[in-house]
């Protein structure tokens, strides 16, 4: 009865911890993919103030020109160079199917990062394109040589993800230029997922989007505001690529949701997340300070996850097993990864719940020494 494409994705890891946590009494969660403060009250008026205005309709396709202006100018301060074109997405995930079904034909290839954001590699196998993963363990940083000897004639798109997801690691200037000389040399677009920007810690952040015109932005609101259920997203790049994303966004999302884009455009930009931001680089540090040497943790760079090594003897199976018995949330490396050596912690929880699940991963390190 189904098509044959639902046999090329799987349930999502992620969203089978998110059932089991409905099963749960009071869990220590270090499982969740969003920031766990709440919306700035500014753009929580905002929408209401759109609701009670009347935008409760559709937008444009490509979402509100005063909203996509201020996108744009955004990306320039920040990039120094402005995109051709840019439209709102219903989130970033969203962005990234509009661009994967525009770009990629079966066969086409495309070369992704393991470990990965779980999407990626699902909405790739529905297009039919053949994966084509670089390794990014064990520092979380990609080899630009690897990305020379990967990438063929046959290469579409090189997909970029930094801050990561699930690693926390963040790509240096000198990776992404290799990155885009070697995509422009064979006709290849670069995609950089950059949903988690706001959120870097040690140092300046660096992205493709200037360095070359072949390259599309994905990014958005949600996690750097608290708002990932407002699903606002956006993208930014080549106009061509755009125009059909757009098409394709009339047949499926219509446009992102009417009264947010109206509450974004007029609030978000001008609300200051640093408090916020430097918060999460405190719990950033009380994850590596406190950690357990056993996990081996490489420090994220960005995001609010770390990607810890499995401790000792610990199958993967096992330590999921035991952390489960503590009442304890983490999400298997197997979700993002060909790999089962590592776990996911999010530390986009409050202060007392992360130092208590620090705490039971201490234990459970102890359980699996060697």
């Amino acid at each position: 009865m189904l098509a044959d494409r639902m046999s090329r994705l799987e349930a999502s890891g992620i969203r089978r911890i998110f059932d089991l946590m409905a099963t749960m009494e009071d869990p220590i969660n270090l499982s969740i993919g969003q920031a766990h403060f709440e919306t700035p009250p500014e753009l929580v008026e905002a929408a209401c103030r759109a609701m009670r205005d009347g935008h409760n309709g559709y937008t444009t396709t490509r979402g509100l020109a005063t909203l996509n202006e201020k996108i744009l100018d955004s990306v320039e301060a920040a990039r120094g160079a402005r995109p051709e074109s840019s439209m709102v997405t219903s989130g970033a995930s969203g962005g990234i199917l509009l661009a994967f079904l525009a770009l990629l034909d079966p066969g086409d290839e495309i070369l992704l990062p393991d470990p990965y954001f779980v999407v990626y590699r699902h909405l790739a196998n529905l297009c039919g394109a053949k994966i084509v993963p670089y390794d990014l363990y064990p520092h979380f940083h990609l080899d630009p040589a690897q990305i020379a000897e990967l990438v063929t004639e046959k290469t579409k798109v090189i997909f970029l993800n930094s801050p990561g997801n699930p690693t926390g690691g963040v790509l240096s200037a000198a990776e992404i230029a290799a990155v885009v000389e070697v995509a422009d040399r064979f006709g290849a677009l670069v995609i950089s997922d950059e949903i988690y920007d706001a959120f870097v810690y040690d140092g300046d952040y660096s992205s493709p989007v200037g360095m070359t015109e072949r390259v599309l932005q994905i990014s958005g609101f949600g996690k750097a505001y608290g708002m990932a259920g407002w699903r606002m997203g956006f993208a930014t790049g080549p106009a061509e690529l755009l125009d059909a994303m757009a098409k394709l966004q009339q047949y499926t999302f219509v446009c992102a949701p009417a009264p947010l884009q109206h509450a974004v455009a007029e609030a978000a930009f001008d609300v200051d997340m640093k408090p916020r931001i430097d918060e999460y680089r405190q719990k950033r540090d009380m994850v590596v300070a406190e950690l357990d040497p056993a996990f081996r943790l490489v420090s994220p760079g960005g995001s609010f996850y770390a990607f810890p090594e499995l401790p000792g003897r610990a199958s993967e199976s096992a330590f999921l097993e035991a952390a489960l018995a503590r009442n304890l949330l983490v999400v298997p490396g197997s979700a993002f990864s060909q790999r089962s050596t590592h776990f996911r912690v999010s530390f986009a929880a409050p202060d007392d719940v992360l130092r208590t699940g620090l705490g039971e991963l201490n234990d459970l390190a102890r359980q699996f020494a060697p």
